[in-house]
């Protein structure tokens, strides 16, 4: 906590109405008198307190109303002032408050809200500091009438048979709220069961005929349904303050970005680490559709903290820092949204550091309308820094650096020359600037025998303006790419050089040697690729079901920075004609007379290039294979302004990805002993996709498992090359953009893109990778029987016991029981039976079910390993797994 915080903490803690002075404040706190009395006079200048002239000046907090939960709420969130307002009318509505429904969608903050008017009515001394807040979700009980009476009014002992006394959750809310979520499951049964207590406040137990109890509670009831369509009507005039929860998507971008930064924040606080998010992270969620509210917006910004933190832990990053790249690519979409949208907002582009300590100045972020001042260095760096961090390899980094350099002047060009036709060129730029770059012009043009055009004249004027400025102001300049620059373009780089030379003679000024790379760029792109007047060919990627084509032109848009490329998926459901009237309609707005590449995976598809031609007049390629390299390739070349007969002749001859030789297993050879299949219809794109996914947010060890991408022609298919992997590998699970019928564990291709899916998988790996590793670390304790044929025998057991009782056993609970159950029967083996479990009839008499189904199962390792299993062995084996079986039925 900062020193004047801690000095205002402290005045409102020990001002009395006479207030305090400087010196008996800092002598309390031991500070500097000074220092205490200018952080004082700096809060009475804040309006924070209050002082009294005189010998000595006292200070004093000022007296104001506590702020409440719920004026916080509306603090932070415009959009909930009248939910706000009626809340705080439900509460303090006399004698004993309102009854509420709440409406809105999945994911609004319906559980928060109702959480928070509970705690409103504590603050306003409504309800008890200890008033219950008892959850019940309808649903649960939606079909069983009897249990569900139970379960709210409790149970009389005899009522049924077997029936002990219980305690319903209307006497555990007595004096406080009982929040009925989901009360649209609630049947018409049980909305009635609730009429006598709303109107009087009484209550029976199940089997209850002559006692009538009584209880103090605020029902709050919550769902995402019409209320007139699912509620009675003589219920709905029970409940007569209903409040609406706007959707996400009705909120203001101001309060939207505010939550963002509220969820990193809470993210750091709980990681007890700081938190570095790149601006186009925070552009990503501020624009990204997010169907289920804040509920998902919270969710998914958990899920890339988690996985940043989990990059950190393991070593991959040296911090825990996010960038756009790592988010998943529904979220990513938010930054080709944030293009398009009409509200024109821009974050200023600079990290955000999120601190562990709440009171710590953790972010600072502006919201407001402007133009991108970024300069071509700075665009370079940033990303350069980024790559770099990210620990992405010398090879590859080169590749994407050429790639974005490339992309970076062309825009350049483009962004410069637009910016000076619309305004006199002096106004913006130093006509000293103008004249320099005329006489680099004439010397190269003279040189490499070129004409300069306007846009690129214009262009290298304003950027020997920037980088004399930034010399000026002691930054630096650096080409990342420099040695291969004055390599791949030596005729240029010479020029450039004595380029460097005439600036130097003119201005008096040292330039460095790397800005001869950045001229360079000049002269290569005027003389190579850049014709102002020349339209750029249009890419369009389709692909067969859902995501494949989407998902590669995204990669795309993130590497080079444009969305030139045009993606269109087609559910496999979907007709031909219905997707070729779509691919009509996007390229009679985009395509030029420079014509179109198609990339598609298969089918009919190929058949649009000769009939998109005939009906738009203009030429049109079909290359009939398409990958995510394929589409970075073509759009690269095409913003770069290759023809349509270069550009296909080049992206033709890329090698095919994944081909494989005839009669060979494509999968021999490989180390890992276990595999995830990503598989599609639609080419690689959509199983590439799956595949990155599930690197990005799942946690294994890549020396014992691989995640295989494969593109199949027809859903049997998949047999064969299930039949090949099982040879000698085992399959975890499959992930695919089709059904799968067989019994391997499945997901399909939207549950992983949504995320829904990445705890199952990551459950099913950590089991193995726990059985794994148990009987490696049981080879050097078991005596008498083998790990590695053991553990087989357990987990089979284990998982049929969990399957028989409804229950699934946590991994990290589970090493404990593994670890039981094998030097039990290597002791077994051995003919050591010196164990007794205390109170052993009792706890069977208590859990006699769960008795018989654990003897039941265990009979299988008597007859495998010739032991007896005893009840003192069967008591402790059924202590694991009894916890979990109460939980299950509660």
């Amino acid at each position: 906590m900062k020193r004047k915080e801690r000095v205002f903490q402290k005045l409102k803690e020990w001002s009395t109405d006479e207030g305090m002075s400087a010196g008996e404040l800092a002598e309390r706190l031991g500070l500097d008198r000074a220092n205490v009395s200018y952080d004082l006079n700096q809060l009475w200048k804040e309006g924070r307190v209050e002082k009294k002239p005189g010998r000595p000046v006292r200070f004093f907090v000022k007296k104001t109303e506590p702020e409440t939960v719920l004026d916080r709420l509306a603090k932070e969130n415009g959009s909930l002032k009248t939910a706000v307002e009626q809340g705080k009318a439900a509460i303090l509505y006399p004698p004993k408050g309102m009854h509420v429904l709440i409406l809105g969608e999945t994911g609004v903050g319906k559980s928060m809200f109702a959480e928070c008017l509970h705690q409103f009515a504590i603050e306003m001394k409504k309800m008890e500091p200890c008033a219950p807040f008892i959850t019940f979700n309808c649903a649960d009980y939606s079909n069983n009438p009897q249990l569900l009476l139970g379960q709210l009014f409790g149970v009389k002992e005899g009522a049924y048979t077997g029936a002990t006394e219980q305690c319903g959750l209307i006497e555990k809310a007595d004096g406080g709220v009982l929040f009925l979520d989901e009360i649209h499951r609630l049947p018409a049964e049980g909305q009635e069961m609730l009429f006598s207590f709303i109107d009087k406040g009484l209550f029976r137990r199940l089997g209850e005929t002559e006692v009538e109890r009584r209880a103090n509670v605020l029902l709050i009831a919550a769902t995402t349904e019409d209320p007139n369509s699912c509620l009675l009507k003589t219920f709905t005039r029970r409940i007569p303050m209903v409040i609406h929860l706007p959707p996400l998507r009705e909120r203001s971008f101001e309060e939207r970005i505010r939550l963002i930064l509220k969820f990193f924040q809470e993210e750091a606080i709980r990681l007890g680490k700081e938190i570095n998010v790149s601006p186009e992270t925070i552009r990503a969620f501020l624009y990204y559709r997010c169907p289920n509210n804040v509920g998902q917006l919270k969710t998914d910004i958990q899920l890339v903290c988690a996985k940043a933190y989990a990059d950190f832990v393991t070593r991959k990053k040296n911090r825990i820092q996010i960038h756009s790249t790592d988010l998943p690519p529904y979220v990513r979409e938010g930054l080709l949204r944030s293009q398009r949208t009409k509200e024109n907002i821009i974050i200023h582009d600079h990290p955000y550091l999120f601190h562990p300590d709440p009171s710590h100045d953790v972010f600072q972020f502006s919201v407001e309308t402007g133009n991108d001042t970024q300069t071509v260095y700075e665009k370079i760096e940033k990303k350069f820094s980024e790559l770099k961090s990210r620990g992405i390899r010398d090879e590859e980094l080169d590749a994407l650096m050429e790639m974005d350099i490339e992309n970076y002047f062309t825009q350049y060009f483009k962004r410069v020359g637009g910016k000076v036709h619309q305004s006199n060129s002096t106004t913006i730029i130093d006509p000293r600037f103008i004249r320099l770059a005329r006489n680099i012009a004439d010397h190269a043009e003279e040189k490499l025998g070129v004409a300069f055009n306007r846009n690129v004249l214009q262009s290298l004027a304003l950027h020997i303006q920037t980088s004399v400025a930034r010399i000026e102001n002691g930054e630096s300049i650096v080409h990342p790419q420099l040695n291969k620059m004055r390599k791949a373009y030596k005729k240029e780089f010479d020029v450039a050089l004595d380029c460097i030379r005439i600036i130097e003679e003119q201005l008096q000024i040292d330039m460095p040697i790397d800005e001869a790379g950045f001229l360079t760029m000049f002269f290569v792109f005027n003389s190579k690729h850049w014709d102002e007047t020349k339209e750029q060919v249009q890419i369009l990627v389709i692909t067969h079901g859902t995501g494949g084509a989407t998902a590669m032109v995204e990669v795309t848009r993130q590497l080079l920075g444009t969305d030139h490329a045009i993606a269109i998926d087609m559910p496999l459901h979907a007709e031909p004609e219905e997707i070729f009237e779509i691919a009509k309609t996007k390229l009679e707005k985009r395509a030029s007379s420079s014509g179109v590449l198609l990339l598609v995976d298969m089918g009919s598809l190929v058949a649009f290039g000769e009939m998109l031609e005939a009906e738009l007049d203009i030429p049109v390629k079909v290359i009939p294979m398409v990958s995510t390299p394929h589409v970075l390739e073509a759009t690269r070349k095409a913003i770069l302004g290759y023809s349509l007969e270069q550009l296909y002749e080049d992206v033709k001859q890329l090698t095919p990805l994944y081909t494989k030789e005839k009669g060979r297993n494509p999968y021999s050879g490989r180390t890992a002993k276990w595999v995830i299949i990503t598989a599609c219809l639609t080419g690689k794109g959509s199983a590439l996709a799956m595949k990155q996914v599930l690197k990005n947010y799942l946690n294994y060890d890549s020396e014992l498992l691989e995640i295989i991408p494969v593109n199949i022609m027809e859903p049997k298919e998949m047999t064969r090359i299930l039949s090949d992997l099982k040879r000698d590998k085992k399959i975890i699970c499959m992930v695919s953009n089709f059904p799968y019928e067989g019994q391997l564990p499945h997901f399909h291709l939207d549950e992983v893109l949504s995320l829904k899916a990445i705890p199952s998988i990551q459950h099913l790996i950590d089991l193995e990778e726990t059985y794994a590793k148990m009987a490696e670390t049981l080879k050097h304790h078991l005596k008498h029987v083998d790990p590695e044929a053991v553990i087989p025998d357990i987990r089979d057991g284990l998982e049929r016991i969990q399957s028989r009782l409804g229950i699934e056993i946590p991994t990290n609970d589970l090493i404990g029981v593994v670890l039981h159950a094998s030097c039990m029967l290597d002791r077994l083996v051995s003919g050591d039976t010196s164990v007794a479990f205390e109170n052993k009839e009792s706890f069977i008499r208590e859990n006699h079910a769960l008795y018989r189904t654990v003897r039941d199962v265990l009979k299988e390792w008597e007859d495998a390993y010739h032991i007896q299993l005893t009840d003192d062995e069967i008591c402790y084996m059924m202590s694991f797994f009894a916890p979990y079986q109460t939980l299950a039925s509660c």
